[in-house]
């Protein structure tokens, strides 16, 4: 549909190749089993990408590495002490009880989502997608 388009005009090419590169982009996150969040500005990098960069530029990881656990960490501590304050007055009311449920949810699915990543490594749906294509 973009083709039958896009020598159309200025406008027609810039809409077409938008809905080109948005498509390609939606389709690509399907197969990482992700939601798709629009298309970046061009030149934009993801802050920890550029970081991972760098370390493979210098050659050394350990900066990016204790910066990484650090913010694990921090995490962990953040949400496990937002949960163990909320279980404490969780029975004083409903809608304490929520609130707690709530940062309990938030707790255990972050430390999962670690301890998935730590154990399994990072999601590769599309290269399983890929392969299955390819037979």
């Amino acid at each position: 549909m973009a083709l039958a388009v896009r020598g159309e005009s200025d406008v027609a090419r810039n809409v077409a190749d938008t809905y080109f590169f948005e498509t390609l982009v939606r389709i690509h996150r399907a197969t990482e089993g992700e939601g798709f969040t629009g298309l970046k500005p061009a030149g934009h990098v993801d802050p920890v990408i550029a970081a991972a960069d760098r370390a493979l530029e210098d050659g050394n990881v350990d900066q990016f590495a204790t910066e990484t656990a650090a913010a694990v960490q921090e995490g962990i501590q953040q949400r496990f002490s937002d949960a163990y304050d909320k279980r404490q007055v969780a029975e004083q009311s409903v809608e304490q009880g929520r609130e707690y449920v709530k940062a309990y949810v938030e707790f255990t699915h972050f430390v999962v989502g670690v301890d998935h990543l730590v154990s399994t490594g990072p999601s590769h749906k599309h290269l399983d997608a890929v392969a299955e294509v390819a037979q």
